[in-house]
């Protein structure tokens, strides 16, 4: 049955990948909710599915990428862009790593790790809705055309913001910094990757375009630090309820829906502001939260 199930989780990661709301998140949730015996391998499978949204980016951004791991390309902007992924890793290696090793503690050693998780899910939502709502009233400004003695309705909202190749490599390792603290089921990966691009005042579409490039290398790095941890813990890859076939299908069908999907909520994601969805999500998990424990005597 969990096997079938892990299709519907792939579906979901392949459409909420590119929203600035927590899709490893609801897989986590979810798991914790229909399956809390294997509530431990809840990180990992949200870890496998964002592989086949990594196969998205690499296909959508193929052109880009090959200029970017070309060294002999020295175009000072493919080179900016070239330190940016690269400063951007270091920065999520200082803070994802031992996010991971935290999160994968506590699930691992406490059994009702797994119930707690829900309240640090909701939490990390609301947090991340703080940050979106905050950066994108940073990076926006009110213009008055044609001087202060124009009337109030010829003011208009512009989009303001520098370059991607314009950061300091401080505020590119800072970037990653925020992309470590992802690994946090709640946090939205792009979510708060995005903020806080536009809270350096990067405008909004180089925002997202970093934000979907800097989570390659940092989607191939936790899935190897996950493999190696199960390697060395003695532990399964994959639960004996899961068949290898199926997590490869669903890894393929979150490849397909993440680059159909793409272009989609690049469009809305341009439009809207999320933080909205992100609070709500953040107030049902917390809901689910306490309906669960006050049901089960725990609180």
């Amino acid at each position: 049955m969990f096997s079938w199930f892990i299709l519907l989780f792939a579906l979901l990661q392949g459409l909420l990948e590119w929203l600035p709301v927590s899709s490893q998140g609801q897989t986590v949730t979810l798991i914790i909710a229909l399956f809390p015996d294997i509530s431990s391998f809840a990180l990992s499978l949200a870890i496998w599915l964002h592989l086949g949204t990594m196969i998205a980016v690499i296909i959508k951004f193929r052109h880009e990428i090959f200029q970017y791991i070309n060294i002999k390309n020295k175009n000072p902007e493919i080179v900016q862009w070239r330190r940016f992924l690269i400063f951007s890793t270091l920065g999520t290696i200082v803070t994802g790593v031992p996010c991971y090793f935290l999160v994968s503690y506590l699930i691992e050693t406490d059994s009702t790790y797994g119930e707690w998780v829900m309240l640090v899910i909701g939490i990390a939502l609301i947090i991340t809705a703080i940050f979106l709502f905050y950066s994108e009233r940073k990076n926006r400004q009110i213009v008055v055309k044609g001087g202060v003695e124009e009337s109030e309705e010829k003011n208009t909202e512009i989009s303001i913001g520098r370059k991607i190749e314009d950061l300091s490599l401080l505020k590119m390792a800072t970037s990653g910094l925020f992309q470590g603290f992802s690994i946090i089921p709640g946090i939205s990966r792009s979510g708060i990757t995005m903020s806080g691009l536009l809270l350096m005042s990067v405008k909004k579409e180089d925002a997202i375009k970093g934000s979907f490039l800097m989570s390659i290398p940092a989607v191939l790095g936790g899935f190897l630090i996950d493999i190696v941890d199960t390697a060395v813990s003695g532990g399964d890859y994959i639960p004996p309820e899961v068949e290898w076939w199926v997590l490869l299908i669903a890894i393929v069908v979150t490849a397909v829906i993440g680059y159909l999907t793409m272009e989609l909520f690049l469009y809305v994601a341009k439009k809207f502001n999320f933080s909205v969805i992100c609070l709500i999500l953040g107030i049902l998990t917390i809901v689910l939260f306490a309906v669960r424990f006050a049901g089960s005597g725990s609180v």
